[in-house]
């Protein structure tokens, strides 16, 4: 897949027409999700596709604020359990919403608030938990070239978008060099730059409420993900943020340069880095080019 036009492209919607998607789209989602990218290979995760009844069925344990969004059709993420099942349920996640995407199909990540009850009503083995939920179908239409914008609950407004690239964080103000607030000028590098477009593509993931708390440091070959405190997205959330951005920039990346090792979860032995307090590296990459 084309990870970085995708990860450009890519909208979330919370308003689905009631259609089924077709066959054809069902089928094609179904042969790939076998193989989808896994930040952790090894990790047993499934994917299980639910129907248009999955509101009333998850009634009270996953939604905003306990409202769920009503969709055609989710996909449900679970997993044995690991200290990265989170970020690995996210990194998979996102990259089966690529899929939809290149499918000509829209999507939205849902808030799992209960994933012990959400596990017993979807009769998970004992040895799964549910990691992740997305929403996906045809959108209604909003406004052209428009995106929700929530700061908060009672902060919510629609953002317009300009221009053919539009990240939710800023290049140049999302990827520091190793002294912190120190911007890497991302910007300066050409347009088909690899380098270049992975950060774009990190920039334009999404995140629970739409507050993208982490950064990026740029040392030498070496890209830490770094999470910033944040009192409005809670631990699982936070995690799912990682994965998912860590998707779009191993996705944009190696369309370019395949790598071995991908992103390593933590930081990086022997090295040390000046980051804000209560702030924590998620994990790092090293960039192969020769």
């Amino acid at each position: 897949m084309d990870y970085y036009n995708l990860a450009i492209k890519r909208e979330s919607t919370r308003s689905f027409k009631k259609r089924p998607i077709s066959s054809r789209q069902l089928t094609e989602l179904q042969n790939y999700i076998p193989s989808c990218r896994r930040m952790i290979p090894e990790l047993a995760a499934d994917v299980t596709i639910l129907g248009a009844d999955a509101p009333a069925e998850l009634k009270g344990c996953a939604g905003y604020h306990g409202l769920m969004i009503e969709a055609p059709n989710y996909l449900v993420i679970s997993s044995a359990p690991h200290d990265h099942a989170v970020e690995n349920a996210g990194y998979m996640g996102e990259d089966l919403v690529m899929k939809l995407t290149e499918l000509e199909l829209e999507s939205c990540w849902i808030t799992i608030q209960d994933p012990e009850e959400m596990g017993r009503r979807l009769h998970l083995p004992d040895d799964r938990r549910p990691m992740a939920l997305i929403a996906f179908g045809n959108a209604t239409v909003m406004l052209p070239s428009s995106r929700l914008d929530i700061k908060s609950v009672s902060n919510i407004f629609i953002k317009q978008r300009t221009g053919f690239i539009a990240p939710k964080l800023a290049v140049d103000h999302a990827v520091y060099t190793k002294h912190w607030g120190e911007s890497a000028e991302i910007s300066s590098l050409p347009l088909n730059n690899s380098v270049y477009q992975a950060f774009i593509a990190a920039c334009c993931a999404p995140s629970y409420l739409n507050l993208q708390p982490y950064r990026f440091i740029l040392d030498k070959n070496t890209v830490l993900m770094v999470c910033l405190p944040d009192e409005m997205t809670t631990d699982d959330d936070i995690r799912l943020n990682v994965g998912i951005a860590m998707l779009h920039f191993a996705g944009a990346m190696e369309n370019h340069h395949p790598s071995d090792t991908g992103w390593v979860m933590g930081a990086p032995e022997g090295s040390s880095y000046e980051i804000p307090e209560g702030a924590w590296i998620a994990g790092y990459y090293v960039i192969d080019i020769d």
